[in-house]
């Protein structure tokens, strides 16, 4: 099979270069390992995405207007997102009406799984097993969506990106219906060194989970999280992992890298839906116009000074409880309030919200240039 270019991965970034690199028309194959996959997912991204990549509000299950955060000490501040609501979605429904998108758009779809590249002649020429036997396809352009286990990229590099592993319950909610309308973020005791623990709304109930980079002790941490909350999961414990972002995977020999296969992950709150499909857009964009760095350029012009310092804050005040503490109670300033959903929310780079937000931790807060 040739075509101009083929999409390995259909979560949300491979089916959403799919649909843009269809709708340009150019001839494009998505190549889906599972289409039925769930993926351990809290599945929260931010509710723009709808609006800017058209996607039917009806995929919403629940709407999230605050999110609360909690200290090692217990106090509490909450924080209104007021329109840039947080919206969960279930990724096999919200993952599978994507993939219909594109498919309405004349992508071709092919579930199979992704084996094999080399590169001849200027092509990449992909292997995927399929059902029915094991197909060769032979593409100008190749887009890697394939996760943070990325296939494309352990061929490809050898290697898989630095990873973060979580692991999270889906437990009833009482009344046996969810009214929880915000999301919880707990730092401190129930919570591995460097990362927060969260009670998310879900579809199914709420979903309780936390995450660390050292694999065997996420479950320990977890048993206390559900312990102190005292409620009972409905299922079983499942387990993930997520990429953590070093900004230096873009492009290489005819084969752009998105989403959780490039680490196109915010640091610290870990939102990687939304990101995943803005970098499938640029990639995209550098493909219709046969420019690739373009794709490079265009992400670090949009997101390069947001990632640092959302970095740069993680690496400082998740390194301990005293300074989770001071993170804690800095969100009792309306400022700090303001200018962090402005920061977690908002893409124009026209305006200094990064450095507005900097100036304000300085003001209100006592972090050291030399710890971020």
């Amino acid at each position: 099979m040739d075509v101009d270019i083929a999409v390995i991965g259909g979560g949300p970034a491979g089916a959403i270069a799919a649909r843009l690199l269809s709708r340009a028309k150019r001839e494009t194959v998505l190549i889906e390992r599972n289409l039925k996959n769930e993926k351990p997912c809290g599945g929260g991204l931010l509710s723009k995405a709808f609006t800017a990549f058209d996607i039917p509000l009806e995929l919403i299950k629940k709407r999230v207007e605050s999110i609360r955060i909690v200290s090692p000490n217990g106090n509490t501040h909450d924080i209104s997102l007021s329109t840039a609501y947080l919206a969960i979605v279930h990724r096999v429904e919200f993952d599978e009406a994507l993939r219909k998108l594109a498919a309405s758009e004349d992508t071709g779809i092919i579930e199979g799984r992704f084996n094999d590249i080399r590169h001849i002649d200027g092509q990449s020429v992909l292997t995927v097993k399929t059902t029915a036997g094991e197909i060769t396809i032979k593409a100008r352009h190749v887009i890697a969506a394939d996760g943070v286990n990325s296939t494309v990229v352990k061929r490809m590099l050898k290697r898989f990106p630095r990873r973060i592993y979580t692991a999270h319950e889906i437990h009833s909610a009482e009344g046996g219906a969810c009214n929880m309308s915000h999301c919880e973020f707990r730092f401190g005791s129930v919570t591995p060194p460097g990362f927060y623990s969260w009670i998310f709304p879900h579809k199914d109930g709420i979903s309780i989970g936390t995450g660390s980079e050292h694999t065997r002790e996420v479950d320990a941490y977890l048993d206390r999280l559900v312990s102190a909350h005292g409620t009972k999961p409905n299922g079983q414990r499942r387990g993930y992992f997520i990429p953590v972002w070093d900004g230096s995977l873009y492009y290489k020999n005819g084969v752009y890298f998105v989403g959780d296969a490039a680490g196109m992950v915010l640091p610290f709150t870990y939102e990687g839906i939304y990101y995943a499909m803005r970098s499938a857009e640029f990639a995209v964009a550098a493909i219709l116009k046969n420019k690739p760095g373009l794709y490079r350029k265009h992400w670090q012009e949009a997101y390069r000074k947001r990632y640092l310092v959302m970095r740069a804050l993680q690496r400082y005040f998740l390194k301990n409880d005293g300074r989770m503490e001071q993170l804690v109670s800095l969100y009792g300033h309306t400022h700090i309030r303001e200018a962090s959903m402005r920061l977690w929310t908002q893409d124009d780079t026209k305006i200094n919200l990064i450095g507005g937000f900097a100036a304000l931790i300085r003001k209100y807060g006592s972090v050291r240039e030399a710890d971020a």
